[in-house]
């Protein structure tokens, strides 16, 4: 439901744009994208939200720097000013994500499905304390460095056939690309829960009551998503990424603190601080490195 809210919003940047083809490589972005996102479940439900989230938004960071840094992967080579700097940038941001994986979280009381029976809710009632096991945890953080990896080439094909655009023809504004990255991330997530219906023998877990609240994200994700693409052609992606990969685990963070109860206690608060202001402090000083003084 979220990659057809994506889908939505891009039909109308589609419009906007004039109505330009589809790229095939530009909906390989898509893929990069639906694959995460429908991994991210697994992480949250492993390591929680905030944690989850703040160590992806890590290694995307990192990923993002590196391709533009070292210009790999098609991506254009972006030489920052001060390479001792932008280097401590990217060693701190690290630093800080170390943090963040020390955290231990407390799964969220869910409430019943609106399909269970009497009995089903009553012991759902009962169970409230979750228990993780440190096997799932290890498997979620690894499929965290994992998601970071797509997230940080997200732009990857993107940036491959802006930069080319002068040889092949092809348009030189991210916004033409825009819906080939929504149509790739509604085909692979198709897929994906056609695999998964098939896995649970047609009987898959869907709550209906998600519906709405899915499609709307999706519709907003959407939103940002376009305005992260034209962030990151008007400024460089070794600025751009970290930034805008970072402040969504932040936010995130905030709504699992005092909304969710997900961390708690003094020495999981005070990791959780630590590691956002070192991240962030990472951040300013690769974005610094970028300016001539």
């Amino acid at each position: 439901m979220m990659c057809i809210g994506q889908a939505l919003i891009g039909t109308v940047v589609l419009a906007i744009s004039g109505w330009p083809p589809v790229f095939p490589l530009a909906m390989l972005s898509g893929v990069f994208f639906a694959v995460g996102n429908a991994l991210t479940v697994y992480i949250m439900d492993g390591i929680g939200m905030a944690v989850g989230s703040l160590l992806w938004n890590t290694i995307t960071c990192v990923m993002g720097w590196a391709v533009t840094r070292f210009g790999i992967l098609g991506n254009p080579q972006q030489l920052p000013h001060n390479n001792v700097m932008n280097f401590i940038g990217v060693i701190v941001v690290c630093v800080g994500g170390c943090f963040f994986a020390t955290i231990k979280h407390h799964p969220m009381s869910v409430r019943p499905a609106p399909w269970q029976t009497k009995k089903e809710r009553k012991l759902s009632f009962e169970d409230n304390e979750i228990r993780i096991s440190t096997l799932k945890r290890i498997t979620a953080i690894l499929l965290t460095l994992f998601v970071g990896c797509l997230y940080g080439n997200m732009l990857t094909p993107i940036n491959y056939l802006v930069a080319n655009s002068s040889q092949t023809g092809y348009p030189s504004s991210v916004s033409s690309y825009f819906f080939s990255f929504c149509f790739g991330a509604l085909l692979t997530s198709t897929v994906i829960f056609m695999t998964y219906s098939a896995a649970r023998r047609n009987r898959p877990f869907i709550n209906p009551e998600l519906t709405l609240p899915s499609l709307t994200s999706g519709m907003i994700y959407a939103v940002a998503t376009y305005c992260f693409f034209l962030a990151n052609q008007h400024l460089d992606q070794t600025i751009a990424y970290p930034i805008l990969s970072k402040a969504p685990g932040v936010v995130v963070s905030l709504w699992a603190v005092f909304l969710f109860n997900e961390i708690k206690g003094c020495r999981d608060l005070t990791a959780l601080v630590v590691g956002i202001c070192t991240t962030i402090t990472g951040i300013a000083l690769i974005s610094v490195s970028k300016i001539q003084f």
